[in-house]
């Protein structure tokens, strides 16, 4: 039997809540609201003076699997009461190309897998550098003064995840790109390391996205399936709302994506970013090659939750399916169309083997995002695995596809400044809520900001936090 302390509501399950955090959260907001009186032994002092709503600027950054761009999205979130629906507007999203030489430092580091403690603590200065020089790149180009940006929240570049270690390690990353850096060359407050922080908690650090995709995806009747072919290609179901919706929703990494094939291109001396050349798109696949791939992938074997980086779909990999194509006399655009067959083959496996079923998926919508949709023979390959299904882009959601990933981080720096929960898909390993989905570098505006987090919600509500979001709410706007 659980005992309650008198006067304190129960603390959320993993959570310890004491009397001292509750005083000193009401005596800050009595100082928000310019009550210099003690209502710390009098909570109910304030309880009807109106409190203000939520309203904060937050720039999302990111670098995918590729490391081609860094991406930007700058959002105003807003919202009236923490049980109201929250609104995003994304005031403007953009990439800035990151330097090439970071990107083949990096990707050399990887490939010979022997990078020495000061040449990983000297590349994470150096991304944090970058990252923040492409801020005031993308502030410049758009006429944005940094100054009046709340929270930065940046995903990083993640360069190795193990989120299923042997017997005796524990669960880790590594994603380059010092939030504390990002926030001294701005002089704004930044949110990073978001994998840990669900590591922390016994989950697998990835994917990160299910509750921006289930918010914005759920659908009354019918079930919702997005499918992001990144790097690696992440998988998520949405169930209709009289199905449960967010609270059935699930989702994993189901295997390689566009990593391997930028790793083909790269081999054959091509840029992926630059040179999509004809020639190399139009090669005839090597079936025996996807087949034993399909059948001796441990990976795809394992059954979700599951995650996984570059460490198995990345040069070493692909080199490996260049080696038996090569073996069997395929010619270097033979060989890109059996990765990409093996990529597109690997996901309709898994939606098969781990989703609702054929019949489920052929009556469900859809939705493709990531940089996988700009390749045709991946998009074929699905749409004619599942003739039924309804196929579209993420874009109908709001979110253009290329920002999606840096608003979903910038709406997660939102949630750990603010100390509320994200939604947990079912499939987790551990369904517990995290109220710190990252860490805090404090800007010059630090006060102010957590100011305007303690203010939201009002005095009194004490270690029980914030409920979790419901219901979010997308500004259409368009783009030039």
């Amino acid at each position: 039997m659980v005992r309650v302390m008198k006067g304190l509501i129960p603390a959320p399950k993993g959570r310890v809540r004491t009397p001292v955090g509750h005083k000193y959260l009401e005596a800050l907001q009595s100082k928000v609201n310019g009550d210099f009186s003690d209502t710390a032994s009098s909570p109910s002092s304030s309880a009807g003076s109106k409190q203000p709503g939520l309203d904060l600027l937050i720039l999302g950054v990111t670098s995918g699997t590729a490391m081609d761009d860094i991406d930007f999205a700058l959002c105003r979130f807003t919202q009236e009461l923490p049980e109201a629906p929250l609104c995003l507007d994304i005031v403007q999203y953009d990439s800035v190309v990151m330097p090439s030489k970071i990107r083949t430092d990096i990707l050399s580091m990887l490939r010979d897998d022997a990078a020495p403690p000061s040449m990983m603590s000297q590349m994470d200065a150096e991304l944090g550098h970058t990252f923040a020089n492409a801020i005031h790149i993308f502030a410049h180009r758009h006429g944005i003064t940094v100054d009046d940006i709340d929270l930065i929240g940046s995903g990083g570049q993640l360069i190795t995840l193990t989120g299923t270690p042997p017997k005796g390690q524990h669960r880790s990353n590594m994603c380059l790109g010092e939030g504390a850096v990002i926030s001294a060359k701005t002089g704004v407050t930044t949110v990073s390391d978001y994998r840990t922080a669900e590591q922390a908690v016994g989950r697998q650090g990835a994917p990160l996205f299910a509750y921006l995709v289930g918010l914005l995806l759920h659908h009354p009747t019918r079930l919702q399936i997005c499918i992001t072919i990144g790097g690696i290609t992440t998988v998520c179901f949405i169930p209709p709302d009289n199905k449960g919706g967010v609270d059935a929703m699930y989702d994993w990494d189901t295997g390689p994506g566009t990593s391997m094939i930028d790793a083909a291109f790269r081999q054959f001396g091509y840029d992926p970013a630059t040179d999509q050349v004809s020639s190399l798109l139009h090669g005839q696949i090597c079936h025996e090659v996807v087949e034993e791939l399909l059948i001796h992938d441990d990976y795809l074997k394992a059954r979700p939750p599951k995650t996984t980086a570059r460490e198995i779909y990345g040069d070493a990999m692909a080199q490996r399916i260049i080696t038996m194509c090569g073996f069997r006399g395929c010619t270097p655009a033979d060989t890109i169309a059996t990765m990409t067959r093996f990529t597109s083959a690997s996901v309709a496996q898994q939606m098969l083997l781990y989703g609702p079923g054929r019949d489920a998926i052929n009556h469900a919508d859809i939705v493709v995002d990531g940089r996988g949709m700009s390749n045709p023979q991946l998009i074929a390959d699905l749409e004619s695995e599942f003739p039924g299904a309804v196929f579209g882009a993420f874009d109908k959601t709001g979110i253009p596809s290329n920002a999606k990933k840096a608003v979903g981080f910038a709406m997660q720096a939102m949630e750990a400044l603010l100390g509320r929960a994200l939604p947990v898909p079912t499939n987790a390993d551990v369904r517990r809520p995290n109220t710190i989905t990252g860490k805090l570098a404090p800007g010059l505006r630090w006060r102010e900001v957590i100011e305007k987090s303690v203010a939201f919600g009002g005095a009194g509500r004490g270690w029980e936090g914030l409920p979790e979001v419901r219901e979010l709410i997308v500004k259409q706007k368009e783009f030039v």
